[in-house]
């Protein structure tokens, strides 16, 4: 299946227009962007849209992979280099010869390894753990990191030259905070990607559950949204994704006035909580007062909206049925059995 970027953001259009551009080249490419934004996508992408396109696209996380075993995963081994060494080992240069060599988290290759990496890259050759010949191999590097190396060079833990030999073009991945209207796009894709994957019924969002997803920021960008999206579709029993399935994060960052006045409606006029501002000139503030004001006046709304029904209520509110009748009890307000 084609990589395929999705978005309709300045941002990912311009992004997708350079991908385009230097795609043809055989020319190393650093991808960089925060954690979560799809720098695998974009290398994927450029693979496909390049000659090399018929050859193997090969991943590797340089952070994942222990010290003592990076060079023999990269260059391969010979057969009793050392211990657990049983057979002969290609690395993943000669796995990718001929297409493209994607080094994840670069950043976190050690700097011995990045000796090595630059000698492979400017010779076009490797050599085995173990071994006395050198193999002549071609790739075409992009590698990818949400580091500042040019900071991780000022401080010693990345190497200038190999920097520059990486950072023949860059390609930054945008995060999903300044994809305007991407959110709702990406949400809506994966949602239907993931109900034909599951063979799940749901359909869409409920209107508050959908402007949540707007507004809030993913810090985890594309990949927290991908992530609550299965989650609230796993919780799903509906034929919408209601606000309540989504991550707690999500439901935490919609304002109290919001939440009063649109995720509770009443049958009156929405719910107007008026918090006075802290004044101190009489010595102190009834601080318990305020919030028991607050606090009542959100279970009154929420009961209002379910006609009654507390067990509805609670799972609105976020709260357990047994946490719902002891705030009850606590605020004065009258316990009737549901009306369900």
């Amino acid at each position: 299946m084609k990589t395929e970027i999705i978005g309709e953001s300045t941002a990912v259009k311009s992004m997708i227009k350079l991908i385009k551009k230097v795609a043809p080249s055989h020319t190393n490419l650093l991808v960089t962007g925060e954690s979560g934004t799809g720098k695998e996508l974009v290398a994927r992408m450029i693979h496909e849209e390049s000659p090399l396109s018929k050859k193997n696209f090969v991943p590797v996380n340089c952070g994942a992979i222990p010290e003592n075993l990076i060079e023999s995963e990269l260059f391969g081994h010979k057969k009793g280099s050392f211990t657990g060494a049983v057979s002969d080992k290609k690395g993943l240069f000669q796995v990718a010869d001929g297409g493209t060599l994607f080094l994840d988290e670069i950043g976190e290759l050690p700097l011995g390894m990045q000796v090595k990496l630059l000698r492979a890259l400017q010779e076009q050759t490797i050599r085995q753990v173990g071994g006395v010949e050198d193999i002549k191999v071609r790739v075409r590097i992009i590698a990818a990191t949400n580091r500042d190396l040019e900071e991780e060079i000022s401080l010693g833990r990345f190497r200038e030259d190999l920097y520059y030999r990486l950072n023949v073009i860059s390609i930054q991945t945008p995060p999903l905070r300044d994809r305007e209207n991407d959110t709702r796009i990406l949400a809506e894709y994966f949602l239907k990607k993931m109900a034909k994957k599951y063979n799940n019924k749901v359909t869409d969002f409920q209107p508050e559950a959908l402007e949540a997803i707007e507004g809030y920021r993913w810090p985890g960008n594309v990949r927290e949204l991908e992530n609550a999206i299965e989650r609230a579709l796993t919780l799903e029993t509906e034929s919408s994704i209601q606000f309540i399935h989504l991550p707690s994060a999500v439901r935490n960052s919609v304002s109290q006035v919001k939440w009063s006045s649109q995720s509770l409606p009443s049958k009156e006029a929405p719910t107007k909580i008026e918090i006075p501002a802290p004044d101190f000139s009489n010595g102190f503030i009834d601080l318990d007062k305020i919030l028991g004001e607050i606090e009542k006046t959100y279970l009154e709304a929420a009961l209002d909206h379910t006609h009654g029904v507390k067990k509805k209520a609670a799972e609105i509110l976020g709260i357990t049925f047994r946490s719902m009748r002891y705030r009850l009890k606590k605020l004065g307000v009258e316990d009737t059995p549901d009306s369900e």
